[in-house]
């Protein structure tokens, strides 16, 4: 289960049923309860994350999906400057694995 180009961590907008949901729903794979470790805060109204392997455990969504690698394209698109895709540890199902999210740059 640790193949990170697969796997995307979500904590906002594109999490199951919030306001951009839609950008993943066209995949197929599996959603996950996780937790990440950073600093959670906004930018533009919208959640911003920040990795911080000594910060506090936030609760997240892992998709897991063979889908991914061609959507990451318009994901980054989507995303834009003020989002960086990077690979992080998620605690998911008593383990770690290392998954893609996107970090915020900015925060209010």
């Amino acid at each position: 289960m640790d193949n990170p180009e697969t796997k995307l961590i979500v904590y906002g907008s594109l999490a199951p049923g919030e306001v951009n949901d839609f950008m993943l729903a066209g995949l197929s794979g599996e959603w996950h309860p996780c937790r990440i470790r950073g600093r959670m805060g906004a930018f533009l109204g919208f959640k911003s994350f920040r990795y911080d392997p000594q910060g506090p455990e936030h609760p997240a969504w892992l998709l897991v999906s063979a889908d991914l690698p061609g959507a990451l394209p318009d994901l980054d698109d989507f995303e834009g400057e003020a989002y960086e895709r990077r690979i992080i540890p998620a605690r998911v199902n008593g383990g770690w694995v290392r998954a893609q999210v996107y970090a915020g740059k900015y925060s209010d």
